[in-house]
Protein backbone atom coordinates (compact mmCIF):
# COMPACT_ATOMS: atom_id res chain seq x y z
CA UNK A 1 0.00 0.00 0.00
CA UNK A 2 2.84 2.43 0.83
CA UNK A 3 4.43 1.74 -2.57
CA UNK A 4 1.17 2.53 -4.36
CA UNK A 5 0.77 5.81 -2.48
CA UNK A 6 4.39 6.75 -3.16
CA UNK A 7 3.98 5.94 -6.84
CA UNK A 8 0.81 8.05 -7.06
CA UNK A 9 2.50 10.95 -5.28
CA UNK A 10 5.46 10.81 -7.71
CA UNK A 11 3.14 10.78 -10.72
CA UNK A 12 1.21 13.76 -9.36
CA UNK A 13 4.47 15.65 -8.81
CA UNK A 14 5.75 14.92 -12.32
CA UNK A 15 2.47 15.95 -13.95
CA UNK A 16 2.38 19.15 -11.89
CA UNK A 17 5.92 20.08 -12.95
CA UNK A 18 5.37 19.51 -16.65
CA UNK A 19 2.70 22.06 -17.44
CA UNK A 20 2.87 22.52 -21.22
CA UNK A 21 1.00 25.85 -21.05
CA UNK A 22 3.99 27.58 -19.46
CA UNK A 23 5.99 29.84 -21.80
CA UNK A 24 9.39 28.64 -22.89
CA UNK A 25 11.83 30.75 -20.86
CA UNK A 26 15.02 31.57 -22.72
CA UNK A 27 18.32 32.49 -21.18
CA UNK A 28 20.31 35.24 -22.88
CA UNK A 29 23.75 36.05 -21.50
CA UNK A 30 23.02 39.78 -21.99
CA UNK A 31 20.74 42.21 -23.80
CA UNK A 32 21.59 43.04 -27.41
CA UNK A 33 20.60 45.09 -30.43
CA UNK A 34 21.79 44.51 -33.96
CA UNK A 35 22.60 47.24 -36.43
CA UNK A 36 24.37 47.21 -39.80
CA UNK A 37 24.70 43.42 -39.36
CA UNK A 38 26.75 43.85 -36.15
CA UNK A 39 25.79 42.74 -32.64
CA UNK A 40 25.93 45.34 -29.85
CA UNK A 41 25.80 44.52 -26.15
CA UNK A 42 23.66 47.00 -24.23
CA UNK A 43 25.51 48.58 -21.31
CA UNK A 44 24.37 50.53 -18.25
CA UNK A 45 26.37 53.55 -19.46
CA UNK A 46 24.29 56.50 -20.58
CA UNK A 47 25.13 59.31 -22.99
CA UNK A 48 23.73 62.69 -23.93
CA UNK A 49 26.09 63.12 -26.89
CA UNK A 50 23.62 62.08 -29.60
CA UNK A 51 24.53 62.78 -33.23
CA UNK A 52 21.81 61.39 -35.53
CA UNK A 53 19.28 58.58 -35.78
CA UNK A 54 20.69 55.56 -37.64
CA UNK A 55 17.82 53.08 -37.44
CA UNK A 56 15.02 51.51 -35.43
CA UNK A 57 14.38 48.03 -34.09
CA UNK A 58 12.29 45.97 -36.51
CA UNK A 59 12.20 42.65 -34.66
CA UNK A 60 11.88 41.96 -30.93
CA UNK A 61 12.10 38.48 -29.47
CA UNK A 62 13.18 36.81 -26.26
CA UNK A 63 13.72 33.47 -28.01
CA UNK A 64 17.43 32.80 -27.97
CA UNK A 65 18.97 32.17 -31.39
CA UNK A 66 22.38 32.20 -33.00
CA UNK A 67 20.87 33.73 -36.17
CA UNK A 68 20.24 37.37 -35.29
CA UNK A 69 18.54 39.50 -37.94
CA UNK A 70 19.54 43.09 -38.62
CA UNK A 71 17.72 45.65 -36.42
CA UNK A 72 16.83 43.02 -33.81
CA UNK A 73 16.71 43.25 -30.01
CA UNK A 74 16.01 40.88 -27.16
CA UNK A 75 15.30 43.84 -24.85
CA UNK A 76 13.78 46.69 -26.84
CA UNK A 77 10.48 46.58 -28.68
CA UNK A 78 9.88 47.24 -32.37
CA UNK A 79 10.28 50.95 -33.15
CA UNK A 80 12.98 51.67 -30.54
CA UNK A 81 15.40 54.16 -32.09
CA UNK A 82 19.16 53.72 -32.52
CA UNK A 83 21.58 56.64 -32.73
CA UNK A 84 25.17 57.49 -33.61
CA UNK A 85 27.08 58.96 -30.68
CA UNK A 86 28.99 62.21 -31.36
CA UNK A 87 32.71 61.69 -31.94
CA UNK A 88 32.41 57.89 -31.53
CA UNK A 89 32.68 55.44 -34.41
CA UNK A 90 29.68 53.14 -34.89
CA UNK A 91 32.07 50.19 -35.03
CA UNK A 92 32.70 50.89 -31.31
CA UNK A 93 29.39 52.10 -29.82
CA UNK A 94 25.90 53.17 -30.77
CA UNK A 95 23.14 54.56 -28.54
CA UNK A 96 19.68 53.10 -27.86
CA UNK A 97 16.90 55.40 -26.70
CA UNK A 98 14.93 53.69 -23.93
CA UNK A 99 11.26 54.53 -24.52
CA UNK A 100 10.37 54.11 -20.83
CA UNK A 101 12.78 56.66 -19.37
CA UNK A 102 13.99 58.58 -22.46
CA UNK A 103 17.61 57.86 -21.56
CA UNK A 104 20.17 56.97 -24.23
CA UNK A 105 22.12 53.83 -23.34
CA UNK A 106 25.42 52.93 -24.96
CA UNK A 107 25.61 49.63 -26.80
CA UNK A 108 29.11 48.24 -27.37
CA UNK A 109 29.92 46.39 -30.58
CA UNK A 110 30.91 42.80 -29.96
CA UNK A 111 33.85 41.56 -31.97
CA UNK A 112 33.54 38.33 -33.92
CA UNK A 113 29.75 38.01 -33.47
CA UNK A 114 27.39 38.09 -36.44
Amino acid sequence: MKKVLLLLAMQFFLVSCSNSNQPNIQSWAFNVVTWNHGVYKITNQTTTEIDKEIGAIKKYSTNESSNLRNLFSNKYKKGTKLFKIKNVETNEYIAVQDDEDGVYYKAEKMEGVK
